[in-house]
């Protein structure tokens, strides 16, 4: 074989390893994309709290409201319980997410007896929405609202402005006043009486469509 010959398959060979070398790195090579995606959530939150009741109940028992760290539940821990026992729990919520929130009455869990729950009868009144510039002092339902004027002790509601019907959805910063009665039946059994319960009120958090 000729020296031209051979440098011609020498050339050839260089030539077809550097191909199959470019072809290897193309298809093994990996190709990273980074990037930042921002999630919407749902979240409403209990933002002010009201506890009240008839001077007749508060000479006889005690009522205290603890608020979770979450701003979702609302826990009262009520003594000494009698037939015709009542209080009422306000809340102004607040749709602190990202997304619209579904509005509906909240649920609740009793801690004690468990006589007691059945003694119990609540009603529920929600209002709103109201945009988030809206101060306390700006809501009927909400400001100045004393037990005996604006609520009554027989568990009747005296507000101008009928509660809205529920669901509703809630805008990102919009805000609600949920109003609450809480009572004992007239009749109850005889070791129901005088004992202590606690009460959690909890927000439920359903995204609103």
């Amino acid at each position: 074989m000729s020296p031209a010959s051979r440098l011609q398959i020498l050339m050839a060979l260089t030539i077809s390893l550097s191909v199959a070398g470019f072809a290897y790195a193309h298809w093994s090579d990996a190709v990273y994309v980074r990037g930042r995606v921002k999630m919407g959530y749902v979240e409403v939150e209990v933002t002010s709290q009201k506890v009240l009741t008839s001077k007749e109940v508060g000479g006889y028992s005690t009522i205290s409201a603890y608020l979770s760290e979450d701003g979702h539940t609302l826990t009262l821990t009520c003594d000494n319980l009698r037939p015709c026992w009542f209080v009422w729990v306000g809340l102004v919520t607040q749709n602190t997410g990202t997304l619209p929130a579904k509005i509906k009455p909240p649920s609740y869990a009793f801690e004690g007896d468990g006589a007691l729950r059945r003694c119990f009868e609540n009603s529920t009144y929600i209002y709103g929405p109201y945009p988030r510039s809206t101060g306390f002092g700006g809501l009927e339902v909400w400001g100045k609202v004393e037990v005996g004027e604006s609520l009554h002790p027989d568990g009747t509601v005296g507000f101008t402005t009928a509660p809205t019907a529920t669901p509703f959805t809630t805008d990102p910063g919009e805000k609600c006043v949920v109003w609450i009665c809480l009572r004992v039946k007239p009749e109850v059994p005889p070791e129901a009486m005088g004992e202590t319960v606690e009460i959690a009120v909890h927000l439920l958090d359903e995204i609103g469509v």
